[in-house]
């Protein structure tokens, strides 16, 4: 039986490929290539990538053949950046280290961080105030930053660091994503504009992750970075060195900042855009909550309605736009063959907008039915390469959104759109809200109030009837 060759994606232009199209709409263009066919060439320039459309094979590239299909080009960028990281690393090296990282990530590790989360987020979010417009990606992503210093490395940053950081992680976000969508790997060594605000921005991410994991005493090292200090490189036989250590770092500074951050600032436009779903947040927290009640895992194991949302956010709204593998073999994707050196794209944003498998997939409806397909709901990837932070990730957006909720009741301000930035992430610009004093009701007592027992917790998050939710509009 003859193997059908790789299709190529229609519109393609003499020179220039799909480069055009992709520029122009990055989500509406890998969105449209599952029409073609499962896998799917696209040309950006003289080069060709293969772009895997069908979850089931996005899922096959990302566990039986993780090794076969090492990260790709997106990733070998951070790589000869700032080093080789878990999240940049492969083989035996990313073996040992997500063994060596994974005590920081355990179950009762994270419930251990419930206490310092809420915290930081009371903090930040109770200085908002009233009736001012709120500017939600720059305090998210102030928020999620503290939280990861905090939690992670045992610090704070000073406010120059932090604004040095803020600063920089757009320019790496962008030069990250064109240097490896280049037509030729060497235009990322040419001086040009892009290449020097990346440049530029690496070397301010290095002083600022110095600055976060230079030796703190023992009481205050937060447990990943105790961790990094204790690890014995497998291959030398010795702890790793500082270079290693800021690579780790930077990774996980990253990862838990730009990605957490996005979710949040979606998360809040997606409830001003549907008020019917904050109200009954509202009334769930009513319910289950009782003022001056700490915030811990058993608490919120009894929110599932907020967990729906929140899994409804990562569903609309995943965080990676795109990611990249490269074929070290020869590998077969369904029925095709792709080549030894081949490029491979996947679109996790793609794959949870596919109308073939989410009913009105650019609605917003925490009360979807689960996709039938197993693996049409990927937000923290899968296999050796899945998220080692997710348990985090979830316990953080939970936490940050109890107390955004029971702080504030959102408003929106006229006229304030959110626009879909696509970079490495898919970025949320131009949320904006104006907080308002909740009723005595709903307002957490002081942090001395005796804290209440709760109801027993309900049936496990999303099951729940489906309900029709209004529209979220396309920004």
């Amino acid at each position: 039986m003859s193997v059908p060759p790789v299709p190529f994606a229609p519109g393609r232009l003499p020179g220039l490929g799909h480069a055009p199209a992709l520029l122009r709409d990055p989500l509406g263009f890998l969105g449209s290539l599952s029409r073609t066919g499962e896998v799917v060439r696209i040309g950006l320039g003289p080069r060709t990538v293969h772009v895997v459309t069908s979850p089931a094979l996005v899922h096959a590239l990302l566990t039986p053949l993780a090794r076969t299909c090492p990260r790709g080009a997106v990733q070998q960028t951070l790589r000869d950046a700032f080093g080789d990281g878990l999240l940049m690393s492969e083989g035996t090296a990313h073996r040992d280290r997500r063994r060596s990282l994974q005590p920081a990530f355990t179950a009762e590790r994270v419930a251990g961080y419930v206490p310092l989360v809420e915290r930081l987020a009371r903090e930040r979010i109770g200085a908002w105030q009233p009736g001012r417009t709120v500017d939600v990606a720059r305090e998210m992503n102030h928020l999620a930053l503290e939280i990861v210093t905090g939690a992670l490395f045992g610090a704070r940053l000073r406010p120059a660091h932090t604004g040095a950081f803020h600063r920089a992680l757009p320019e790496l976000v962008k030069g990250q994503i064109i240097q490896s969508l280049w037509p030729h790997p060497a235009l990322a060594r040419l001086p040009l504009p892009v290449n020097r605000r990346f440049a530029a921005a690496v070397r301010v991410l290095n002083r600022v992750v110095d600055q976060a994991v230079r030796t703190p005493s023992d009481d205050e090292a937060g447990p990943l970075l105790a961790l990094l200090r204790t690890v014995t490189d497998p291959a030398t036989g010795r702890p790793l060195d500082e270079h290693a250590v800021r690579s780790e770092a930077i990774a996980m500074f990253g990862a838990g900042t730009e990605t957490v951050s996005t979710t949040l600032s979606w998360l809040c436009q997606e409830l001003l855009d549907h008020p019917e779903v904050h109200r009954e947040l509202l009334a769930e927290l009513d319910q289950q909550l009782r003022p001056g009640e700490e915030l811990s895992i058993e608490t919120i194991e009894r929110l599932p309605y907020l967990r729906r949302v929140l899994r409804e956010v990562l569903r609309l709204h995943a965080p990676n736009a795109f990611l990249m593998r490269t074929a070290a073999e020869q590998v077969r994707l369904g029925p095709y063959t792709v080549p030894a050196g081949a490029e491979l794209l996947y679109s996790l944003t793609a794959l949870h907008r596919d109308p073939s498998r989410h009913t009105d997939p650019l609605l917003f409806d925490p009360d979807r039915p689960l996709s039938t397909e197993r693996h049409a709901f990927l937000p923290f990837g899968a296999g050796k390469h899945r998220c080692i932070g997710e348990a985090f990730a979830w316990m953080e957006l939970a936490v940050v959104a109890v107390t955004l909720l029971r702080t504030w009741r959102l408003r929106p301000v006229a006229g304030a759109r959110a626009r879909e930035v696509v970079w490495t992430t898919v970025q949320a610009q131009g949320v904006r809200l104006k907080p308002e004093r909740l009723t005595a009701r709903l307002l957490p007592a002081p942090a001395s109030a005796p804290a209440a027992e709760g109801p027993a917790a309900e049936a496990p998050a999303f099951e729940r009837p489906a309900r029709r939710g209004a529209p979220a509009g396309r920004r």
